[in-house]
């Protein structure tokens, strides 16, 4: 069994009227520049620790391994890409002394780790959602987002001067419906955060009815180059909100795939509690009994675990039009 986490990496042109999006391509180009680096750096000799980010506990996170791979598509003549790889996350030891004495034991020739965790990913650049293997040595979320702009953001940067880089981890639609179904005397704050999709269908995302509002807003903020959406709503003090407004229950349905968001509220027994969507992070499991056989096989398997995981963020229950259980 192997489970895998999911984060939505996009290159957004920061000024939507004079500069398209990358597309396929483009996101194709800034991952074969990762796996021309790590070509660079093995023909030099030159430690891996070089291109890394670095993260806590004298632990770096690194690139090792890239492969753009072609699969079939609806278009015989257009094939569909993906990228396939492994991070390393491993430490930099040269030395190694006695614990009692301090003497010296062994040096290496460099490049040497005491500990090293390879981590396997998939990245769709038609969906551009990263998959990577959930396992021991994972970073958490805020390292792990910190790692991969470091790996990245040169590249897209020195490629795509025009467009800024975002990441964000993908988290499940099932969490705002159960926050919106628990009963409430009410809710004392919100904030959230979206960083939106040029992309033509992020709305497909929404209920319906919210639809025709959401078109309205994002038109808006892409018009004026708006790159981040962030909201704060507050009570008053010793009082609580009877409900959200529906502009934020629009950020809260986006923020599953773009964003992030939290509240503070009161439940019908009087208990104070926080929502934090971060905290419900989208895992899918790719069996490994039933795992087809061959490296490309694999990773269009894993594919299909980002559809999964992408239709994992849509929140389309009454719920967030009907909140109900506002006491």
């Amino acid at each position: 069994m192997a489970l895998f986490k999911f984060y939505n990496i996009q290159l957004l042109p920061m000024d939507t009227k004079k500069t398209k999006e990358v597309g396929v391509e483009g996101y194709c180009k800034l991952f074969n520049a990762l796996g021309d680096q790590i070509d660079v750096v093995r023909s030099k000799g030159s430690k891996l620790s070089s291109i890394a980010a670095k993260m806590r506990g004298e632990m770096y996170f690194a690139p090792y391994s890239v492969t753009i791979k072609e699969y079939p598509s609806d278009d015989k003549l257009k094939p569909n890409k993906l990228v396939h790889g492994y991070f390393l996350k491993f430490d930099d030891v040269n030395e190694l002394v006695d614990t009692e004495s301090g003497k010296l034991e062994y040096r290496s020739k460099g490049n040497t780790s005491s500990k090293r965790y390879e981590l396997e990913f998939v990245f769709d650049p038609i969906n551009h959602i990263l998959a990577i293997h959930d396992t021991k040595g994972l970073p958490a979320k805020n390292p792990l987002i910190s790692g991969l702009v470091d790996i990245l953001d040169g590249h897209a940067h020195k490629l795509f001067p025009e467009h800024n880089l975002e990441i964000e981890e993908l988290t499940a639609a099932d969490s705002v419906k159960e926050f919106f179904e628990e009963p409430k005397q009410g809710i004392t704050s919100y904030s959230g955060l979206v960083t939106f999709s040029n992309s033509d269908d992020w709305d497909e995302e929404l209920n319906e009815e919210l639809r025709p509002e959401a078109r309205k807003a994002e038109r808006e903020l892409k018009d004026l180059s708006v790159g981040k959406w962030e909201t704060k709503y507050k009570s008053f003090k010793a009082s609580m909100m009877s409900d959200l407004p529906r502009i934020a229950k629009i950020q809260m349905m986006l923020a599953t795939l773009y964003g992030n968001a939290e509240a503070s509220y009161v439940t019908a027994d009087g208990t104070r509690k926080k929502y934090h969507m971060e905290d419900h992070p989208v895992r899918e499991e790719l069996k490994e009994k039933e795992a087809p056989q061959g490296t490309l096989n694999r990773a269009i398997a894993i594919i299909r675990l980002i559809t999964t995981a992408k239709m994992k963020t849509r929140v389309s229950e009454d719920i967030l039009t009907k909140n109900k259980n506002l006491l």
